[in-house]
Order: structure tokens, then sequence, then C-alpha cells
């Protein structure tokens, strides 16, 4: 059960990420303009890479589950820490190539014309390790906020 859950999960993910970049074009092109962007503001002699403007929304993310619960954030944070992974991790190929081949792949697997079931792949495995750190994270953010605030 808990495994369809998880598959159920990276699809939903899987699916925002398809959006966003119809949508939005290019993740990584994006996050490299608003990377060079950020360092001109901010004076600095070198860009910051498009990882760590997208590890940096994923803190973002996680800053704003203080409001409360809302699902779509820590999808969105789960999405910003995978692109962010594809982005970091040398490859023969660029991770606008990593993405659009993502992206083909989601069709077959959306799609698929009388294939038995797949084992989750090192993707569907990636997300749901990922998914586990960020709860780790969020509950040594709660308890750090109560340290901080004294409050049981």
């Amino acid at each position: 059960m808990q495994r369809a859950k998880i598959k159920m999960q990276n699809e939903k993910l899987k699916q925002i990420r398809q959006a966003k970049h119809l949508e939005y074009g290019s993740f990584s092109e994006n996050m490299d303009s608003i990377g060079r962007a950020w360092s001109s503001l901010l004076g600095m002699k070198h860009n910051l890479p498009g990882h760590v403007v997208a590890n940096m929304y994923v803190i973002a993310k996680l800053i704003r589950t203080r409001g409360g619960f809302k699902q779509d954030t820590y999808d969105d944070a789960a999405n910003y820490l995978y692109q962010a992974e594809l982005m970091q991790k040398p490859e023969e190929t660029d991770a606008n190539t990593r993405m659009h081949d993502d992206l083909r792949a989601d069709h077959k697997i959306n799609y698929p014309k009388d294939e038995p079931e797949i084992e989750p792949d090192d993707e569907d495995k990636a997300l749901a390790r990922r998914r586990e750190v960020m709860d780790r994270v969020e509950a040594n953010r709660i308890a750090a906020t109560k340290a901080i605030y004294n409050v049981k």
C-alpha cells in the first residue's frame, strides 16, 4: 500500500513538472537567469549556480510551512529539490536534455500499452528518499522552533 502511495505521489510530482515546463520553459535556464540576477543585485563576483537557486527555493518553501500545512508547498519543495539534483548531478547530458528525456519517459509511463507493472525506477526511489528527508527536516525545524520559543 505504501509503495502505491509513493508511486502516486511521484506521478503527481512528474505531472506538476510537466505543466510547469510547458508554462515557464526550461527550469535550469530560469534558475541560471535568477542566479545571475541575484548575483548582480548582491554585487557578487561570480554568479550563483542554478542548482543553488533551486535549493534556496526549497528552503523558502520549507519556511512557508510555519504558516500551516499545505500539500502544494511540499510538492513544490520536492520538485525544486529534484530539479536541483538534476542540475548539479554530473552527467554527459545537460539538465535540459535530462528534463526533456524525463518528460518523454513520463509519456510512456502515463500511457502504457499492455505493459506489465514496472518496478520503481531510480527516479521514483530518489523522490521517495527526498520525501523522507524532507519529513525529517520538517520535524527538526519544528523541534528547533519549539526550542527557540520555549514551546512544549
